[in-house]
């Protein structure tokens, strides 16, 4: 007897279609396969300015989704920003928050979106002080540490404020005014997100106003340098500014 062939088996063929079904149904859609490389980007309506001894500080709520049909890498992200009639000045994200709620920040380093995933975390943005600058400002800081620290040993000064050397806070408010760049006035920041397919990068333009009041309640952070606050300790005196943003 000729045995019969396996394409005339009906169970070997549904054996095949349930083979096809399972890859199928482990691939995206169509539509999504065949879309072109994007990204979108959610902006919150509120950012957060401050500065560290000048060195302006931005913090910014981003979600960032890939809604594109390929994988995207984040490679960085950018806010450049342009006063009138000033300087303009370039803030990189440098790290984010884990969680909204969370007070320790996570080094900012690219990372990859697959079709349809996002990204949402609070980014900060700074520069990064010049080699130079950044000898200067730890010689400085260690300075007026070293100074308040000293005094403290004196029980008579346990519980008291005290203050650096004034020759070394005048170096130190010198170094900050060299850097301080939240003048009043009104800006314009670009928010530029670079990724691995340049034809999905995201430039988009927003604006913000700075009033005279609030220029000042930022520089003002300066006079408390003498006795140590926003130099090698934190405090809530400095707490930054809230501005609202609009897209242009």
């Amino acid at each position: 007897m000729t045995p019969t062939p396996f394409y005339f088996d009906w169970q070997f063929w549904s054996a095949v279609a349930a083979l096809i079904a399972l890859f199928l149904s482990q691939l995206p859609p169509l539509h999504v396969i065949f879309r072109k490389a994007a990204l979108g980007c959610e902006a919150f309506s509120r950012m957060h300015i401050t500065h560290k001894v000048g060195n302006p500080n931005a913090q910014w709520h981003l979600i960032i989704e890939n809604t594109g049909g390929r994988s995207l890498r984040v490679k960085g992200i950018t806010l450049t920003f342009r006063k009138a009639g000033g300087v303009q000045f370039n803030l990189p994200a440098q790290s984010y928050l884990r969680t909204p709620d969370s007070t320790d920040s996570v080094m900012f380093t690219p990372f990859r979106l697959a079709p349809g995933e996002e990204w949402a975390h609070i980014i900060t943005f700074f520069d990064l002080f010049s080699r130079d600058d950044e000898k200067e400002y730890r010689r400085l800081e260690s300075d007026i540490r070293s100074d308040i620290l000293s005094q403290k040993e004196d029980p008579l000064n346990k519980d008291k404020l005290c203050e650096a050397n004034p020759a070394t806070v005048e170096k130190l408010i010198a170094f900050f005014r060299r850097h301080f760049k939240w003048e009043h006035g009104e800006y314009e920041f670009e928010l530029t997100v670079i990724t691995n397919i340049e034809k999905a990068n995201i430039n988009r333009k927003f604006r913000f106003s700075l009033f005279e009041t609030e220029s000042n309640e930022l520089a003002g952070y300066s006079e408390m340098y003498r006795i140590g606050a926003g130099v090698y300790w934190v405090s809530s005196a400095q707490p930054g500014l809230i501005v609202p943003v609009h897209e242009k």
